[in-house]
């Protein structure tokens, strides 16, 4: 059976077979017997096995897996929810369709992994490295992404209602079409970034860098947003709000009155 060493408990939902080295419970990691974490580290025989570890990934829910590399792993479809990732490497990682509920994954190497119609509902991802990142068709709503880098990333339809992007680097990202109602995008970067047809209503854009960024077709922008965010001549507009730079920073916005269709 598995002992926890620190509480010389047995553990009774699974024993230790003998083609698992590693066993997860509670969020606490055993392997055969030890626990491994910051103040009792794995003895020198033993060692993770990054593709056993994957074989559990169907078995994941609240699993310490921090510091640990797992880079280009296939967690695909799994059940990782209020799991421990935080600072593990896991670039090129995919989590296609996996369920990361409430996980933890701050201050992780997540560049260039797939989060294809992944869950990240509630998600701490605080101080992640995202660059390149995809994340087509996510579920991030009240994600926390406050100090990420998710420079590039490819946001394109993902869910992001009630997010903390604040002082996030989101430059070249594409997130068009993307919901971003009541997403807190305060101080962030998105010079030069793709928001075509996403949906900033009640969004904190208070300090959000918009240089060179296209907001063509978006909705829900008002000319207060504008006014509180950062702008220059480069970045796009929707056709519903007429600029007039009286200076190389300074503008006067209007917003413009809808036409009634009438029927013939």
């Amino acid at each position: 059976m598995c002992v926890s060493i620190s509480k010389n408990k047995f553990i009774t939902k699974r024993q230790c077979r003998p083609e698992f080295n590693l066993w997860y419970n509670e969020g606490q990691r055993f392997i055969c017997g030890f626990r491994h974490d910051r103040e009792n580290t794995m003895p020198e025989n033993l060692h993770f096995d990054r593709k056993k570890i994957v074989a559990e990934k169907d078995n994941l829910k609240g699993a310490d897996l921090s510091n640990l590399n797992l880079g280009k792993a296939n967690f695909s479809y799994g059940d990782l929810r209020e799991a421990n990732l935080s600072e593990a490497f896991l670039s090129e990682a995919d989590f296609c369709n996996a369920n990361l509920n409430k996980a933890n994954l701050n201050k992780a190497n997540l560049s260039g992994a797939n989060f294809y119609k992944a869950n990240l509902s509630q998600a701490n991802l605080t101080g992640a490295f995202l660059r390149r990142a995809k994340f087509e068709g996510a579920f991030l709503r009240g994600a926390d992404f406050s100090q990420a880098n998710l420079r590039e990333t490819f946001l394109l339809k993902a869910n992001l209602r009630q997010a903390n992007l604040s002082g996030v680097n989101l430059q070249d990202a594409q997130i068009h079409q993307a919901h971003l109602q009541e997403t807190n995008l305060e101080g962030a970067d998105l010079q030069r970034a793709n928001l075509k047809g996403s949906n900033l209503e009640g969004a904190c854009l208070k300090g959000t860098l918009l240089q060179g960024a296209d907001l063509r077709n978006i909705r829900k922008l008002s000319c207060k947003d504008l006014e509180s965010a950062v702008i220059d001549k480069t970045t796009q507009l929707p056709n519903y709000l007429k600029i007039k730079w009286t200076s190389d920073t300074t503008f006067e916005c209007e917003e413009r009155k809808k036409t009634s269709r009438t029927n013939e």
